[in-house]
């Protein structure tokens, strides 16, 4: 989503009024160029000679969402279905600024109108099929997106959503046959690489995993997302953590289902985080508390009894937003958390990374940054994955997180001056309906002496 301006653009000013037809296509393709100020101020310029103009509210509602102002463009789209009811495009892009907002039952309502005004709409077939996913609707949105390939055969963005579709329906043969065919309609496709190689990687067959991913760094050889996995299910070119732009694309595309898909893995890091700080602190909401790497908040329920005063930190913006809607926070900031520690002046009592060091090959850093933003008999708590052969420090596993030994965690912690308290097994949650197992560590920095080693 563009910026979010503070101000309104002067209206336009002529001696001679414009004409309408002909000034509503030099405002969308201003719109579409992306001159959203010149655009606006068109619009506002038609608003002013006809109110009641549907197209102008509808762009102008358009415009606004893409600026960041969606409670307005609501609002403005709907004026323009009263004046225009039949308006197929208004009510489709009603539902996109809707299912944005998470009013997912809305959203389906408003494309299910847009088909009963036009049906022959492959975006809104489209666009329902994935809300209806969302919502749990599988056998429907399945049906839904048949519909909209039927209209649109060679609709790229439609077979992925398909796929993506049927593999939640367990049906992985018919997600990937989908998701090839998508690809074989638009081969630059991103999404269709990464749904495929997940689905493969989620079949074991790693080597079909493995190709599909040096198809995907062949289109796009920059692109980190690309290049982590490929790393991860062939051993090759293993970088000692993930890059920051395969984090940030990860975690903000998951963000709206983050919460709920964690609910269906039975995710235990928060609690055996909570269960293991509870042994050593009393929860008396005198500490400065940050939770690193945040997320939606999952954890900030937990911590805020422990906190006077509660940060959380994360890459990703659209997690950030999930969790300032937590309400639990005293500040969030959207930043690398090794950066962000070692800028910290004041210190914390408490830190906490919850399943967030297993983007981390080399704990050193993130570690040592932590031990600087300590102050002197502060826990720090952290999950990681179990990495079970003691001869390794760390492992990029094919599912693109790192695993790591207990005899490395000791080691690495004595060197950073942080002393465990405990490192105990346990499993974090499910994973192909396995449980993945992991550690949960606790640790104290004894004082401020410099580190060992």
């Amino acid at each position: 989503m563009s910026r979010k301006r503070h101000h309104r653009p002067p209206p336009i000013r002529h001696r001679q009024p414009l004409d309408v037809q002909q000034a509503l296509p030099i405002a969308v393709n201003l719109l579409r160029s992306g001159q959203l100020e010149e655009a606006e101020r068109l619009y506002r310029y038609i608003l002013q000679i006809q109110p009641a103009n549907p197209d102008a509210l509808h762009f102008l509602g358009v415009l606004l969402y893409q600026g960041g102002e969606s409670v307005e463009a609501v609002r403005l789209i709907e004026q323009a279905l009263v004046y225009q009811p039949d308006y197929a495009d208004a009510h489709n892009n009603l539902g996109n600024i809707l299912s944005s907002l998470g009013r997912s039952a809305e959203a389906v309502a408003a494309y299910r109108r847009a088909i009963a005004c036009c049906a022959d709409f492959p975006d809104a077939y489209k666009n329902l099929g994935v809300a209806l996913r969302q919502q749990g609707h599988l056998a429907e949105a399945i049906e839904v997106l048949q519909q909209g390939i039927a209209i649109k055969p060679d609709y790229a963005d439609a077979y992925f959503s398909l796929g993506r579709t049927l593999a939640a329906d367990d049906q992985p043969e018919a997600a990937i046959q989908a998701l090839q065919e998508g690809l074989r309609h638009d081969s630059r496709q991103s999404v269709g690489y990464r749904e495929l190689g997940r689905i493969l990687y989620a079949l074991n067959r790693i080597e079909e995993a493995a190709d599909c991913y040096r198809r995907w760094t062949r289109q796009y050889p920059d692109d980190p997302e690309a290049r982590h996995l490929l790393a991860a299910i062939t051993g090759e070119d293993i970088p000692v953590r993930a890059a920051d732009g395969y984090m940030q694309a990860l975690f903000d595309r998951f963000a709206h289902s983050f919460d709920q898909q964690l609910q269906r893995l039975n995710y235990q890091a928060p609690n055996l985080l909570a269960t293991a700080i509870a042994s050593q602190q009393e929860p008396n909401s005198t500490l400065r508390v940050l939770d690193a790497g945040c997320g939606t908040g999952l954890c900030g329920p937990l911590l805020r009894p422990y906190a006077h005063h509660l940060t959380g930190v994360d890459l990703s913006p659209q997690m950030i937003a999930k969790a300032r809607a937590r309400e639990v926070y005293d500040g969030l900031v959207i930043a690398e958390l090794t950066a962000f520690m070692r800028e910290q002046t004041e210190g914390f009592d408490l830190i906490v990374f919850a399943d967030t060091l297993i983007y981390f090959g080399d704990l050193e850093p993130p570690l040592r940054a932590a031990a600087g933003a300590l102050l002197p008999g502060g826990l720090l708590a952290f999950t990681v994955e179990r990495l079970m052969d003691e001869t390794e420090g760390f492992h990029l596993s094919s599912s693109g997180r790192y695993l790591h030994s207990q005899v490395y965690l000791e080691r690495i912690l004595m060197s950073v001056n942080l002393t465990p308290l405990s490192i105990v097994p346990a499993d974090l949650r499910l994973e192909r309906r396995q449980p993945v197992g992991g550690y949960v560590v606790l640790t104290r920095k004894l004082s401020d002496l410099a580190p060992v080693g």
